[in-house]
């Protein structure tokens, strides 16, 4: 697989995101929304539970009367703790690719984020909201490890045994609350141990349909100032299949490039731990690790001959002791990412910055993307095109700043580059001073354009003495005449004592400190200072 070496900074944040994805012993909440309108969404995890620091991926599975929304749907993630990888902010925009949009939830330290996602098609509005806690990074709270069964009948009364580590309190001190289509009832605890919570699962018969994908939330500690909260896996299912059988909620990523080898998890329930075996289409992947709600595996390579090359085949699991599977899903093969045109690539260095619209083909969220080596905002993904907004430089000299313009698939690593970005430098220029003589603190306003932004960036000498500053802006700057180097003149004949008179005439120059770039008026400025009596010749 082709790797692409960026930015630093891109760097780090791939290898965030990776770790992110890889195998976590906790997994995702699927928690469909949107009441019972025509536009749907189910947000799932690939971990409800990370450590504080890390990343967890998130995407919203959007339907339109039960078809997947048009590639390119805009869909609003918000989140009202940590922040999204692609923004960098607590929100951010992704297009949707086959259904569906992906991104990056990371936590700055423990705590609980309520994740919001939201689409509209025409007249059609959805959204679902996805309960994400990021554990203390110490790893000595409570964890669960499997559920046994993984599925019973909706009408409510399976016995539902939590099996994990760690667990404390009691049968009143514990809560255990399941939520289907948005809907949250609890369940009827009946023991708590070291290793196992039991629960008797609550019934859903008001909801017609034969599988119910189901989010669990397991409070420990309901007596004590901060209690112990855990986001559970799929590791329940409202249905009447046998308690091995394998059911596949979401995939992540749902696409990847034909070279094979992206990383791929498949979140769901009753995978058996003895053994399962993954096909894309007709060809076995690498699994990599399984637990009872996810399976991770490396994709095969897409060919001509497997009949899967730049196509959208079926992900099946088979549990290899039962031999019961399961085909829920699809995933597609893309070609490797291609840069061929790109939009606004030439912006001022200290903006303000428009967005930069990047076409190609083989874009998969999240992406990272750099322009001339600094990372940028990336405010959408589809699979042809992306738009980023560039972030603020920090300039190493009065020279632009120029580069590549590079696009990495965070979760695959594949990456391509295109096109040059400039960031570049608007150089100040003196067009004119208010006056063009004066004595010590006199003000003067220098006029021109690209000047200091910022008034501790103005640096304003009159021939080689620094004068103050009172205000900077790109069009003026006002300063003070500073004291001259040159004592005071004797009055001439025709001047009375203190007669202002001119000592030097100097330069009027005007320094960005931010860029060091300089603009200078040449022998505009007469120096003067008041006269003294003459003296007396011996």
């Amino acid at each position: 697989m082709r790797r692409i070496a960026i930015a630093l900074t891109l760097v780090v944040a791939a290898l965030g995101l990776k770790a992110c994805a890889a195998d976590a012993p906790s997994a995702p909440r699927p928690q469909p929304g949107g009441g019972t309108g025509a536009l749907q969404i189910q947000l799932v995890a690939n971990d409800a539970n990370p450590k504080a620091g890390t990343c967890t991926l998130v995407e919203a599975i959007v339907t339109l009367n039960g078809n997947p929304v048009p590639d390119g749907t805009g869909v609003n993630f918000s989140s009202d703790f940590g922040t999204f990888s692609q923004s960098g902010l607590p929100l951010v925009t992704v297009s949707t690719q086959n259904g569906a949009a992906v991104t990056a939830l990371c936590g700055p330290g423990a705590g609980t984020a309520k994740v919001k996602a939201t689409a509209t098609v025409g007249a059609n509005t959805g959204s679902a909201t996805l309960t994400i806690i990021f554990q203390s990074a110490t790893g000595t709270g409570p964890f669960v490890a499997s559920c046994s069964p993984s599925f019973g009948p909706k009408e409510g009364g399976t016995t539902l045994t939590l099996n994990g580590g760690r667990f404390f309190g009691t049968p009143s001190t514990t809560r255990v609350q399941f939520t289907v289509n948005g809907v949250t009832k609890d369940g009827i605890v009946q023991s708590v141990s070291a290793n196992q919570v039991v629960v008797q699962t609550p019934g859903f018969p008001e909801f017609q349909s034969p599988q119910l994908l189901t989010a669990i939330t397991l409070t420990m500690g309901t007596n004590q100032a901060q209690p112990a909260v855990l986001s559970l896996p799929n590791c329940f299912t409202y249905g009447n299949a046998e308690a091995g059988t394998p059911a596949i909620a979401s995939i992540l990523p749902a696409s990847g490039t034909n070279e094979g080898g992206t990383r791929v998890t498949i979140v769901g329930g009753g995978f058996a731990s003895s053994g399962v075996q993954v096909f894309f289409g007709t060809v076995e992947a690498t699994v990599v690790s399984v637990s009872f709600n996810q399976i991770v595996v490396l994709t095969p390579v897409a060919t001509p001959s497997n009949g899967n090359l730049n196509e959208t085949v079926d992900v099946t699991v088979r549990n290899i002791s039962s031999g019961v599977v399961s085909n829920a899903v699809s995933f597609t093969y893309t070609e490797p990412i291609l840069i061929t045109s790109w939009t606004n690539n030439i912006q001022p260095l200290r903006g303000p910055f428009a967005p930069v619209t990047i076409f190609g083909r083989g874009f998969q969220a999240p992406v990272a993307v750099s322009l001339a080596g600094i990372a940028a905002f990336v405010q959408s993904v589809s699979a042809t095109e992306i738009v980023v907004l560039p972030a603020l430089p920090i300039p190493q000299g009065c020279a632009d700043i120029s580069g590549t313009i590079n696009v990495v698939n965070i979760n695959t690593g594949s990456g391509g580059t295109g096109g040059t970005f400039t960031y570049k430098i608007e150089k100040p220029i003196i067009t004119s001073l208010s006056v063009s003589s004066g004595t010590t603190g006199d003000t003067v306003t220098i006029t021109g354009t690209n000047l200091p932004l910022l008034t501790q960036d103005a640096d304003v000498k009159f021939g080689t003495q620094s004068a103050l500053v009172d205000s900077s802006s790109p069009t003026q700057v006002v300063a003070h005449v500073p004291a001259p180097s040159q004592p005071a003149p004797g009055c001439d004949a025709t001047n009375p004592v203190g007669t202002l008179q001119t000592v030097a005439t100097v330069d009027v120059t005007v320094t960005d400190r931010s860029t060091t770039c300089s603009a200078t008026l040449t022998q505009a400025f007469q120096m003067q200072l008041p006269c003294v009596a003459p003296t007396p010749a011996p």
